[in-house]
């Protein structure tokens, strides 16, 4: 793609989206197509088959109480019937086309929950689809005529009617399945929040119930009724599970900076194969994520790539290096996100100095809130003084080359860079 809007991955290729709707147009003329002609094969044994699922439905031991009223009707079940076999015969494929289109951009667990869901939802379809009409309608069907003999009454059936009430039901489970699956995902990619459950609640249960409504014949029927039911207590359970309660991996809380953006910052602490000093905590209301190794693990990559994008990061602040040997692809897919991504260049400050030292932990330390944006230069320094304050210790020397001096006990180094001179003399200041 080339617009600079959307999350873009390492694997991305550079595509005008007149190639993607293409593509999709191909396959979807293709799907058509497939379905017309397995429409029209299907049509020469429709009577066949709907003479067998008639037999099957028949709640009676004769046809004799099977009727038709309406046969123009019946024209209408052949054809719709001929259909839903050809849909159900192209499933694998619509599903395969459906994901090859949305493999490219989709990172690799978003691969693999759609592929779960695949596999899942069409087994599912056909488990559901001949569950329904060999083993739950045609009881249903047997108990409903058994209650009207008991009472001394002749049944008399429609057969469009027994069509019509199975595909009912069928129809119900389709869209309440649909709308579920819409949901988990929403939520997997958590989009659905404590803050914002009531908005996709109300949409959720409101489109699909009057959607589900209007497309059930009859209406306000008991049926009806018990269908719609069943539908939003499913539906409610699914929302109050796909609710992003908390974050396990990490937690960020919104900071506002001094024009009033909101911002999320999380740390990262990359160890660098074991070499960096390890993050063990983050600054207050930031989020803390650990890998191994960002540079030489694209999986990695990909999952700090995903978390971003999930919880719709601002600023990624890397612990071990200060960001620039990480690829290019990759740094590019952060900033497409509209993330900043930063370093605090621990390795550098560290050297060859093992991280139990105690001079060296003070510095870590401080280096961890020596930064700026979203914090301001005044909330930097007044950090920085409090944790050197906190230590104990009582030298310090500021740094303004790139290449650190050899570490001395009991004197802190403070990286200066981007320091300003007033800021220089009232951080001396305040340790007189």
């Amino acid at each position: 793609m080339t617009s600079g809007n959307g999350l873009h991955l390492e694997s991305d290729s550079i595509q005008p989206v007149q190639h993607h709707f293409d593509y999709l147009t191909q396959r979807a003329t293709l799907g058509f197509v497939l379905v017309a002609i397995l429409t029209g094969v299907i049509m020469t044994k429709i009577d066949s088959f709907l003479e067998m699922m008639l037999n099957h439905l028949n709640p009676c031991n004769t046809a004799s109480c099977l009727t038709l009223y309406e046969p123009a009707s019946w024209s209408v079940v052949r054809w719709l019937s001929a259909v839903m076999l050809s849909i159900f015969c192209i499933l694998p494929f619509g599903l395969f086309s459906m994901y090859s289109f949305a493999k490219p951009g989709l990172t690799k667990s978003e691969q693999i929950v759609m592929k779960k869901w695949m596999v899942f939802s069409s087994i599912l379809a056909y488990v559901l689809l001949f569950v329904l009409f060999y083993f739950f309608i045609p009881s249903l069907y047997v108990f409903g005529d058994r209650i009207h003999n008991d009472v001394g009454l002749t049944s008399q059936y429609d057969a469009i009617t027994l069509f019509t009430f199975a595909l009912s039901i069928f129809w119900a489970l389709l869209m309440t399945y649909m709308l579920a699956f819409g949901t988990i995902t929403a939520g997997s990619l958590g989009l659905i929040t404590e803050n914002n459950q009531d908005w996709w609640r109300i949409r959720i249960l409101g489109i699909g119930g009057v959607v589900l409504l209007l497309s059930l014949p009859g209406r306000w029927n008991g049926t009806n009724i018990m269908l719609l039911t069943l539908m939003v207590v499913f539906l409610e359970f699914t929302i109050s599970k796909s609710v992003r309660r908390a974050m396990e991996i990490m937690s960020p809380k919104a900071i506002f900076d001094h024009e009033g953006g909101r911002r999320l910052v999380t740390y990262v602490d990359c160890s660098c194969e074991g070499v960096a000093y390890p993050i063990d905590t983050s600054p207050e209301n930031t989020g803390l994520l650990r890998y191994n190794s960002l540079c030489s693990n694209i999986d990695e990559r990909e999952h700090l790539i995903d978390t971003v994008a999930r919880y719709r990061l601002t600023d990624v602040i890397i612990g071990g290096c200060d960001s620039t040997p990480l690829p290019s692809s990759f740094q590019h897919s952060i900033q497409s996100s509209r993330c900043q991504m930063r370093g605090l260049n621990l390795l550098e400050l560290q050297g060859a100095m093992p991280a139990t030292n105690p001079t060296l932990q003070v510095e870590m330390d401080i280096q961890m809130a020596n930064i700026t944006n979203p914090w301001s230069s005044n909330q930097r320094q007044k950090e920085c003084s409090k944790r050197f304050h906190r230590s104990g210790i009582d030298s310090f020397q500021f740094v303004n080359d790139s290449q650190f001096p050899e570490l001395q006990e009991n004197v802190v180094r403070i990286m200066a860079t981007g320091w300003l001179e007033n800021e220089i003399a009232s951080f001396k200041t305040m340790q007189n």
